[in-house]
């Protein structure tokens, strides 16, 4: 359920992306994987362009290779203006059970942007980002419950924003009846200890 819906440019684009950067570190498939917390056979079929990889598997191969996912995801030719002309055919990273999806709209190392919808019932979890990881988002419709490590849950209604550290594991919850949409803004500082 929490597959990039339409997989082939951006499954070829992180094909040669990862491809380039195991190579670049003289990486056998076995070191590879061990290093960037994947199967052998699901690294192969990545870098064959043939998997459509789950976002925690995008994260933990970024996270391996020491940069953000919108590095791994934009490949090395970054040009000084990113343009997202149309927000809904940006790639949908994940894909809930319901109905719901987290689009990375853009972004530029340790910075990004995402519209997320959460129907009522979904959750988003996520494991901890790199030490010092912030994350915000602003609610646009309904109601978003978040939940950041043992700290009790805090609800953010249309209109309202947030602020967390998101170093440690947390969640976004719809609770209500109706659809949740939020932006999120997700700052992962690279280079440090996960």
């Amino acid at each position: 359920m929490h597959y990039m819906e339409n997989p082939e440019p951006e499954a070829r684009r992180v094909a040669t992306e990862v491809r380039r950067r195991r190579q670049q570190r003289q990486w056998t498939l076995d070191t590879a994987a061990l290093r960037l917390g994947v199967s052998r056979r699901l690294l192969a079929q990545i870098e064959a362009g043939d998997a459509n990889p789950s976002l925690s598997s995008l994260l933990s191969i970024a996270q391996g290779f020491d940069i953000s996912l919108v590095e791994l995801l934009a490949g090395s030719d970054k040009p000084s203006v990113v343009l997202q002309p149309d927000n809904e055919a940006a790639p949908a990273l994940w894909t809930g059970e319901r109905g719901g999806t987290g689009r990375l709209l853009v972004g530029s190392d340790p910075l990004e942007l995402w519209q997320w919808t959460l129907e009522p019932g979904e959750e988003r979890r996520s494991d901890a980002h790199r030490t010092g990881a912030r994350e915000s988002l602003l609610v646009t419709e309904g109601s978003v419950t978040i939940t950041v490590g043992a700290a009790d849950p805090v609800v953010v209604t249309s209109g309202q924003s947030a602020l967390f550290h998101a170093d440690e594991p947390h969640s976004y919850r719809n609770d209500g009846d109706s659809t949740a949409r939020f932006v999120l803004a997700v700052h992962e500082p690279t280079g440090g200890a996960t």
